[in-house]
């Protein structure tokens, strides 16, 4: 089995923009998941300009896009009613943010269902997956895959698998948030969900801290996950999701440059890459 890559969510990295792309690109990353934009801001990646500068510098860097995040959607969640304002946001984002992925030719898109589109009763699982379904339709056009990144359960999740039921739906699999957030153990999900996987977040933390601590070092069991992930090898994209420039993360050192090195050399010791 080849090898697999290494980016960084957009939202994680110590400098986000296309000007951040050249030390990604130096510190040896090969990616970075972009994250389409604030409704309040008017969904920036939905600017054909700014789309053009990213790809360019992108280019320039070589470093791809593997996949964007409507993290909008945490604000204004796939879980509210259709008719509900947030709901309506929602679609919003979904359109315009399935083009944008069309027009950058990035193949993954990828929606959150946490805060305040967490998924916490049966209304807000059929309302979730009746928006993914269309969200599928719509990105299916353009040859795109849809992603959830969620909570749930295994047995919820092949739930909503079933419930979706479109060729080009997957689940955008986290090594911190199932513990976090609902008390799961990482590995035991990974292993039950690992066939619907399109790409991961890697990340670990410690004591109920999100993104706290390097890879291997906080209580998510990530060299549990790790082996699981190189045993199956459930996908090509590996993307760090720790803060670097947030406590208590920041506090190991003034330069969160120099933390997110570490972190990659640990990666490089867990995993084998392109």
């Amino acid at each position: 089995m080849s090898g697999f890559k290494l980016g960084i969510c957009e939202w994680a990295f110590p400098l986000p923009g296309p000007a951040g792309l050249k030390i990604a690109a130096e510190l040896g990353l090969q990616g970075m998941e972009l994250d389409f934009g604030d409704y309040e801001k008017g969904f920036p990646l939905s600017n054909s300009r700014i789309q053009d500068h990213y790809l360019e510098c992108g280019a320039k860097h070589n470093i791809e896009f593997p996949s964007i995040a409507f993290n909008a959607l945490c604000a204004h969640g796939l879980s509210k009613p259709m008719e509900s304002v947030d709901g309506m946001i929602a679609m919003e984002c979904l359109k315009k943010g399935i083009v944008a992925a069309a027009a950058m030719k990035i193949p993954v898109v990828q929606l959150p269902s946490f805060e305040n589109g967490a998924i916490n009763s049966e209304a807000e699982f059929r309302n979730t997956c009746e928006k993914l379904r269309f969200a599928c339709r719509l990105a299916g056009e353009h040859g795109l895959i849809v992603s959830s990144e969620n909570n749930l359960s295994p047995e919820e999740t092949d739930r909503m698998v079933a419930e979706v039921a479109a060729d080009n739906f997957r689940i955008f699999f986290d090594t911190q948030n199932y513990l976090l957030n609902r008390g799961y153990s990482q590995p035991d999900v990974l292993r039950r969900i690992h066939r619907h996987i399109v790409q991961l977040h890697i990340k670990d933390g410690y004591n109920g801290h999100l993104s706290s601590s390097l890879l291997g070092q906080g209580d998510a069991l990530f060299a549990e996950s790790a082996q699981i992930i190189n045993d199956v090898h459930p996908c090509e994209w590996l993307i760090l999701e720790n803060y670097y420039n947030v406590k208590p993360l920041s506090e190991l050192h003034p330069d969160p440059f120099e933390l997110l090195a570490r972190d990659i050399a640990i990666a490089n010791s867990f995993f084998s890459f392109k």
